[in-house]
């Protein structure tokens, strides 16, 4: 049964579109989202407003409490799991989000290596801010020089990441980078994106924000930082929620949080489209006024 993915940068209107598509279909709907799988955090990751999932089935969202780490490993077979109960009950399924590594993960297959250790990956970061990520990097050249030289001295991130898979496991990433060298292709999946010019998105972003402010962003937010036990590594990570701990803590106005909130989503942005770059998606044309119907409309007569 072919399943149709529909992804893209935040605020391009997947969950719309999706629902349309879904209703036409007759099928359930999942959500791709790193995020939306935290119990209590509706506002700030946009979940799907309750009337819409009163009308459609979805799936992968409210997973698990603020507190607990939740990764791409976690996310994977429960979606495989969905999947297969959905096709059982003989319904197909839409599913929807913008998260590049699930994306990735779900198409090409992950490397069957160790789960992410804190402790370490904390040490590590702990290393990499007292001296810089260049001495990291230059232990990563020694033990894992293939992974090395596909990242500049400066990704902290992915250095780190390469050292705990190094240390934890006692062998490299090399080639496969993460991604299976034999992956399992989905051949049963067409990806479509709604394709915005950047300045109008970059828009969309800044109303969505604002909108969220109106729903009630800062006090769901101050609640979840008030929580015992508070948002884990993961969940913290949130736009939206940190910018509003760190604003707190510095004592800074509502509208310079806003201010930042605004700047980091089209930040992500940026970084999402370089992520979807590599990936072959078909872009839908948007201009003006999203029309969740019509995109729906098209993405039937296009999925083939």
């Amino acid at each position: 049964m072919v399943q149709i993915i529909l992804t893209g940068p935040t605020a391009s209107g997947k969950g719309s579109v999706a629902f349309e598509l879904a209703g036409r279909m007759g099928a359930s709907i999942a959500c791709m989202d790193s995020m939306k799988v935290y119990r209590g955090m509706d506002i700030v990751t946009a979940k799907p407003p309750r009337e819409r999932r009163e009308r459609r089935l979805y799936h992968l969202i409210d997973l698990v409490d603020p507190e607990e780490e939740f990764s791409v490993g976690e996310y994977l077979p429960l979606l495989e799991d969905a999947l297969e109960a959905e096709a059982a009950a003989g319904r197909s399924m839409v599913i929807y989000g913008g998260t590049g590594l699930y994306l990735k993960g779900f198409l090409n297959g992950l490397v069957d290596g160790p789960g992410a250790n804190w402790e370490l990956r904390q040490r590590l970061k702990e290393e990499a801010r007292r001296s810089g990520p260049e001495g990291l990097y230059e232990r990563l050249v020694e033990v894992d020089p293939v992974a090395a030289a596909k990242l500049l001295p400066t990704d902290e991130r992915r250095i780190v990441r390469a050292l705990e898979f190094f240390e934890i496991s006692g062998r490299p990433l090399g080639d496969s980078w993460e991604w299976s060298a034999a992956p399992r292709p989905r051949r049963d999946a067409v990806l479509f994106g709604l394709g915005w010019d950047r300045e109008a998105l970059y828009a969309r972003a800044n109303e969505r924000v604002l909108a969220m402010v109106e729903q009630g962003l800062f006090e769901e937010c101050e609640g979840l930082i008030s929580r015992e036990p508070p948002p884990g590594r993961s969940a913290s990570q949130c736009i939206g929620l940190r910018e509003i701990r760190e604003g707190l803590e510095a004592g800074e106005s509502r509208e310079a949080v806003i201010e930042t909130i605004q700047k980091n989503t089209r930040n992500f942005i940026k970084r999402q489209l370089t992520w979807f770059r590599k990936m072959d998606i078909e872009w839908l044309p948007v201009e003006g006024e999203l029309d969740p119907v019509g995109a729906a409309e098209l993405i039937l007569s296009r999925q083939g």
